[in-house]
This record gives C-alpha cells, structure tokens and sequence, in this order.
C-alpha cells in the first residue's frame, strides 16, 4: 500500500466523504495506516478534513503527480500513461531513452529540470512552479513532415493558454509562444526516424506557469502565467488541457494538416515583423513574409532576395501589437 492509493481513492471523490473503515478494507490495511497516509499527505500539502464519516479533501495543492493528471483527463491516447519524476535533468532526455518501446503518448512530467534544453542545446531555466513536460508521440508521417508535430504541438499549446484563460497567445517562429510580446512557453521537438519513416517525435514543453517573472533570466524576455493574470494556476489543470490539445492537434496532423496549417500562420507572432535571423550559416536582417507548409519562414532580406529558413534563431526587431480573432 502507497500513499498513491490513498491519494488516488481521495481525489477521485474530490469534496465528498470516503469511509476510513471501507478504504483500510479496499486496500486491506488498518485504519491506523490510512490515518498515517493521510498525515504525510497533509503534509504535502492536501489539504483534507477528517470526521466520523471519514475523510474528504477539500482542494489539490499546487503539486504535479500521476494521480491529479489522470483525475478527469479526457483523452484517448495522450497521457493515458505519465511518468513523473520529482526531478530530472531534462524531460526530452527521459523521453527519449524510452521513446522506442514507449506508448504512443507517453508522458514525462517533472517538479524540475536540472539541465533542461532548449534549441541549439541552449539552457531552459526550470525551477518548481512551472510546468516541464515531454510528450512521445508516433505519427504515421514520413521524416520530412517531421515539422508539423512542431507546429501542432505550438498550436496545440496556444489553444489550451487561450481556452483557459483567455489570453491572446502568439506563436514566435519557430516554437516560442509569446503574450504581449514576452515569452511564456517554449517547445522543442526531437525526432527519431529511419531513412523513409518517423519512429517517433519527443516533444519537450516548458511553460512558465506559477513563477514569479523576476526569477525568469532577464533577457529572455519571458514571463508567466501567475504574472500575467495576478493570480496562480492549476497546474494540473493545465496539463490536462494541454494533453487534450496535443491529441486533437495530433489527429488534425494525420487527418487534416490544413485545420493546424491555418491556425499556425493565424497566430503567427512573426509575419510582418522586422526579424534578424540567425542561422548556423551566419546571419541577416529582413521582413518575414510568409510561413510555408513545411515550417520555413519567408524573409525578405534588407539586401534583396528571398529567403526560406528552416531551421534558426529569429529576433523581433519591433513590438508585436495585433491581436488574434478565433
């Protein structure tokens, strides 16, 4: 017996009674060690009542577990198996030394990154509070569609930050989103793939949910969600919105790539805007044009020519200030 099931039988009757005597019966230990699982719960912070008729919890405290995540997630496939770890190195890393064997789905959730990754093997700060995620996913696509798991995966995430908390959310080329111009969620995207098939995609996604903004490096530029909204948010709540966009988004991906498509370049945060781009090639300053189907951005260099970039660093080189109609 584990306080997991404890846990499990309490979150499932969120607000109503459970029996101590039924629950030391169902799980076959004495009512002396529920009363002890109960304890070092509260001592995690859950918040639960005790009386004759039993024990009931009263609300979730801000933790990420198992538990709280398949509590109401209403998806076929993505998150039906999560994996957590109080802390990681990173989570595309964990993801990916399972990815093979994994469930489609698969998720691996963490409390901290100690060296999460971003692009071109940049650092993610990732300290308690936020949310640090890598989704394994296997795709009926060939290897160079890869980039659309990258684009549903921005939209999937801009879906759940705007359906639950009504926030214009934009999409920075090529994986960053953004509010009002600062960054509040990044995603990053490795694949694992034959000559002619996608074995599967790791899909990282780290979102500044409960962070104070100060704690944030400075010229990231970024905030979070409790900065934005003056207030903190459930996190678990938020993973399971986010597991729900990712499998519809996922779906879209092998079914009908135009609905992504178009909601991807409808939340652009980066067309019409002045970018410098950096590649590993060198880089330029120009006027993004366009986003194509294959995830490259159209430039329009200061010096003359077009060009798609499909793989860099974009720098927006003017504030961003139209706001996106659903």
């Amino acid at each position: 017996m584990s306080r997991e099931e404890i846990r499990g039988a309490l979150v499932q009757r969120l607000g109503s009674w459970n029996s101590g005597q039924e629950m030391a019966k169902s799980l076959g230990i004495s009512r002396a060690a529920v009363w002890k699982q109960v304890q070092l719960l509260r001592a995690e912070g859950y918040e639960i009542d005790a009386s004759r008729r039993g024990y009931r919890l009263v609300s979730l405290p801000d933790v990420i577990s198992t538990d709280l995540i398949n509590a109401g997630l209403e998806t076929k496939f993505v998150g039906r198996t999560v994996i957590y770890r109080p802390s990681v190195t990173s989570t595309n890393s964990e993801a990916g030394r399972i990815a093979t064997s994994a469930e489609n789905g698969t998720v691996v959730v963490a409390e901290v990154q100690t060296a999460g990754r971003g692009r071109m093997e940049r650092s993610w700060h990732s300290p308690k509070g936020g949310i640090w995620m890598s989704v394994i996913l296997k795709p009926k696509i060939p290897p160079a569609l890869a980039s659309r798991v990258n684009m549903a995966s921005a939209v999937a995430a801009a879906r759940a930050l705007a359906g639950l908390y009504g926030l214009d959310v934009r999409i920075k080329w090529p994986n960053d989103l953004l509010v009002s111009g600062k960054k509040v969620c990044g995603i990053l995207t490795e694949i694992g793939a034959e000559i002619d098939s996608l074995d599967y995609a790791v899909v990282g996604i780290g979102i500044n949910a409960n962070i104070d903004p100060s704690r944030l490096p400075e010229e990231w530029g970024a905030t979070s969600i409790s900065g934005l909204l003056g207030r903190e948010v459930s996190r678990t709540e938020l993973v399971q919105k986010v597991l729900e966009e990712m499998e519809r988004a996922y779906e879209e991906v092998e079914s009908s790539f135009d609905l992504v498509y178009v909601a991807w370049k409808r939340r652009s945060a980066t067309v019409g805007q002045r970018v410098r781009i950096i590649t590993r090639g060198g880089e330029f300053e120009g006027r993004a044009e366009a986003l194509e189907a294959d995830g490259a951005l159209v430039v329009r260099r200061d010096d003359g020519p077009f060009e798609r970039v499909l793989a860099g660093d974009c720098i927006h080189l003017r504030p961003i200030i139209e706001k996106v109609e659903e």
